[in-house]
């Protein structure tokens, strides 16, 4: 053999360090070109000035080619000799994707070998290639604790995603049917229903959505109980055995929730240091897109606030790639979800790109399939996403809450339809959202999952995409001024064009085709045949982007909020009870936020006193009824109103919303909720915002005090309507059980001890039969609202407040409000009479 180096002079061929340097060494494949201008200035900004700090994020547009930039760090660090390097994908999808990229490349990587650490990845000799559910677990081959290898750079790929999959890997889940289940539901009964007698019965019924929390007090005071549960059932599942190894020693420091489905219990505060492989890593590095708010790095990955302020970007670069947003709704109300979905979603022979839907749920995927659309799971996924590479696009595929990773670019989508607003899975998000709906980090969350929707059929410079939202709740969060603030501000620009765009089709469509599917058809057909009047159009808008004022507000809150739980979690809470203190403080004019971090300073005042845990609890409650009810010192506080005022209520929410717009997507949004299907949280939160907008004093007494009945009016001269809402039943369910009988007549009793039985009250059940068991009964007179009177109520009040978009709203008397009122049906006696029908005894069979 011959030796090139000794006829170079040399006994050895030193490695290359600079990233830029070892591309043009590498082995590429002949298709490949040299680096693109962006990608050489983040790695020589990295290389010059970041490359030895332990924290760094790398933030960028999502076609600048971040993959092959942190495959070029991590063969950097291999060839400083600075121990193993790994690159974390946040799926298996993407995993095999990126090997296929380092292949191309060149760049020296393994995967792991029947389960093993590969040689060549211990020796530091290549970059060991993985995704973020093979090792973050209770079972790491990287180790876990003392154990854990020492690693001296990982890459974390769509660091959000990865988030979630390092928080799931913490938390214990089981099914309904599972021993562990049974037996904490069993022993938290008392407690789960001093949280909500009528809740906790939904939860014994099965209702997927309805959920409780379990006391931190009770949990405390129970801990024995609980460890020695999980530890007698800890092999049942893997779901069980890989979270237990990592939690079962701070049990103590865990929340958990029960709903009629599933258990999940989590730790409040994510022990990250339990993955030392990560959390001891010299380099740890994160990819962000550029749409996403990096705060959320300092609470999941304890990331210190000086990295996420100043990650590694090319601000040269506003923008990148085309989309055209297209709300139709906003054109004109008809064309709705529905409408949309059956025109765009059709088989179609002649179809020659990709069409795509993402909805929250697989439950909405339905809509979607009966239409032909391919529905995407874990099993097809490789097949679907293959095919449309192929150009197989006769079938439009629709996915069930995936709005990150997963790439399709090109003709492989060019309309992408977003259908609904995200919506969380864990309980221990829904609770988070539901105790605090306004708050910065519950906006900014969903804002996110949003953003990483809309960048999915767009991933690279020059490509480009229509995208279609449909669904109120969704239209309402990106068109509200409260809300789109969360975006950042290359979205909120998109979504400013697409607001510009259902203006200019209005002005220049004939009046005739405003109320049709013509003008989408247009527009979709100006982006698909590129309209050189559009794309400088887009051109020209996108670079008036504002990119001051982008800084993150809940970064200090966020950073002060995982130094109190570090301290709770490791004993010292004193400590943590002075720092929550101090978040609290911040939050005087906001209740429902100042409850939240009142409850947890709660929660850490309770090893020290709980008699002023209690006292805490109290105010945190006072000053957020959807927190945890204390074990003593609150009483259920009626309502009543004193003078004839519904029509001044009426005037003061309408004055509260800023355009006769926002007062039609509020409407439609909440009236979107009040269906038949909608998860029961969301369908009661929907009537009682039905009851302040028609002027009543309203009250969900089953979630703010944790009494029953669902929800509560009160009008006029004290005239009450209590509705108990079954919103979540299957609507071919043939009666109405002996238990939801049972439950009513729980909550008929309530309202009488706390009214007296003498004021005039309509007890409604909201259910799609009237038919009642034969084994049932009801102790009072009850009426039934099915889905048809709902659907009228709802269309009469839609018509209610368009009267309102004729006029001023100050040039309307009280009397000719009244008489809109009993023009549609919403004056008190047509609630009482019209919406509702008498109970059907199913006869002896």
């Amino acid at each position: 053999m011959v030796d090139f180096k000794k006829r170079l002079g040399m006994t050895s061929v030193q490695k290359k360090t600079n990233p830029a340097e070892i591309y043009e060494s590498l082995d590429r494949k002949s298709e490949v070109g040299p680096l693109r201008p962006s990608q050489l200035f983040v790695l020589n900004e990295w290389y010059e000035k970041r490359k030895d700090k332990k924290n760094n994020i790398i933030k960028l547009h999502t076609c600048e080619g971040k993959t092959l930039i942190g495959l070029l760090i991590l063969n950097s660090k291999l060839n400083s000799k600075e121990g193993p390097c790994i690159y974390v994908c946040p799926n298996i999808y993407l995993f095999e994707q990126t090997c296929i990229e380092a292949e191309r490349f060149g760049i020296p990587f393994c995967k792991f070998e029947d389960r093993n650490l590969p040689e060549s990845f211990l020796n530091s000799e290549k970059i060991l290639i993985t995704y973020v559910q093979k090792v973050f677990h209770g079972f790491s081959k990287l180790g876990i604790d003392s154990s854990s290898l020492q690693i001296g750079s990982i890459i974390l790929d769509d660091s959000h995603a990865c988030i979630d999959s390092i928080k799931d890997s913490f938390c214990i889940k089981t099914k309904n049917d599972h021993l562990i289940y049974k037996e904490l539901i069993a022993l938290f009964e008392e407690d789960l229903k001093s949280q909500g007698e009528g809740t906790f019965i939904d939860i014994q019924s099965g209702e997927y959505s309805t959920f409780l929390p379990i006391s931190y007090w009770s949990w405390f005071d129970k801990q024995d109980q609980v460890v020695s549960c999980i530890a007698k059932h800890r092999e049942s599942s893997d779901e069980v055995k890989y979270a237990w190894s990592l939690i079962k020693d701070s049990i103590d420091k865990c929340q958990a929730f029960i709903s009629g489905k599933n258990l999940e219990i989590v730790p409040y505060f994510i022990p990250i240091h339990k993955y030392g492989f990560f959390h001891n890593a010299k380099n740890r590095i994160l990819m962000s897109a550029t749409t996403q708010d990096d705060s959320f790095f300092i609470l999941g990955l304890d990331f210190d606030v000086e990295s996420v302020q100043n990650p590694i970007t090319n601000s040269a670069l506003k923008w990148s790639g085309e989309k055209m947003i297209i709300i139709p709704s906003l054109i004109n109300e008809e064309l709705d979800r529905n409408l949309i979905i059956q025109k765009l979603v059709t088989k179609n022979d002649k179809r020659s790109f990709g069409t795509a839907a993402i909805t929250p749920s697989y439950k909405q995927t339905d809509d979607y399939e009966k239409f032909g659309c391919k529905v995407v799971t874990r099993d097809n996924i490789n097949e679907i996403i293959r095919d449309l590479k192929n150009k197989k696009f006769e079938e439009a595929i629709v996915f069930a809450n995936r709005y990150d990773g997963i790439d399709l670019p090109d003709e492989a989508c060019r309309i992408l339809i977003i259908d609904s607003k995200p919506f969380f899975n864990s309980l221990s998000d829904k609770y988070e959202e539901s105790s605090r709906p306004d708050s910065d980090i519950t906006n900014i969350k969903i804002a996110q999952k949003i953003e990483q929707g809309l960048g999915r059929s767009v991933r690279g410079e020059k490509d480009y995409s229509a995208i279609i939202l449909i669904g109120s709740d969704l239209v309402k969060f990106v068109k509200s001024s409260s809300t789109n603030k969360y975006f950042s501000a290359q979205t909120q620009q998109q979504i400013e064009i697409g607001k510009k765009i259902v203006e200019f089709a209005k002005e220049d469509s004939p009046v005739s085709e405003v109320s049709d599917f013509t003008i989408v058809i247009e527009l979709l057909g100006q982006v698909i045949k590129r309209d050189e009047g559009w794309k400088e159009f887009y051109k020209e808008e996108m670079e008036k982007i504002d990119q001051n004022n982008t800084e993150s507000s809940i970064m200090i809150d966020l950073r002060d909020e995982r130094e109190a739980e570090k301290s709770f979690f490791f004993g010292n809470y004193q400590q943590s009870c002075e720092k929550v203190q101090r978040i609290a403080d911040k939050f005087n004019s906001k209740p429902q936020e100042r409850g939240w971090y009142l409850q947890m300073l709660a929660r850490m005042k309770y090893n020290l006193s709980k008699t002023e845990s209690n006292d805490i609890q109290k105010n945190a409650f006072s000053s957020n009824h959807f927190l945890l009810k204390p074990k003593s010192g609150i009483s259920y506080q009626k309502i009543t109103i004193i003078e004839d005022n519904r029509i001044r209520n009426i005037r003061n929410w309408i004055n509260n919303l800023k355009s006769n717009e926002e007062l039609l997507l509020t409407i439609d949004n909440i009236l979107n909720d009040f269906s038949f299907s909608v998860e029961a949280d969301k369908f009661e939160q929907a009537v009682k915002e039905i009851g302040v907008m028609l002027g009543f004093v309203s009250q969900r007494p089953d979630k703010e005090y944790k009494k029953v009945p669902d929800n509560l009016w009160c009008g006029v001269r004290n005239e009450y309507i209590f509705y108990e809402c079954k919103s979540e039943v299957s609507l071919d369910r043939p009666e109405i059980s002996k238990t939801e009988a049972g439950q009513m007549n729980s909550h008929c009793g309530w309202f009488e001890e706390e009214y007296g039985d003498t004021v005039r009250v309509n007890r409604i059940l909201i259910h799609p039969t009237r038919k009642l068991s034969y084994y049932g009964n009801f102790t009072h007179e009850v009426k039934v609202m099915r889905r048809n009177k709902l659907n009228e109520l709802k269309k009469n009040i839609q018509s209610f407040f368009k009267e309102f978009l004729k006029h001023n709203i100050g040039d309307i008397t009280d009397s000719t409000m009244s008489s809109y009122l009993v023009t549609h049906k919403l004056d008190f006696n047509s609630l009482f009479n019209n919406y509702c029908e008498d109970v059907v005894p199913t006869p002896k069979a």
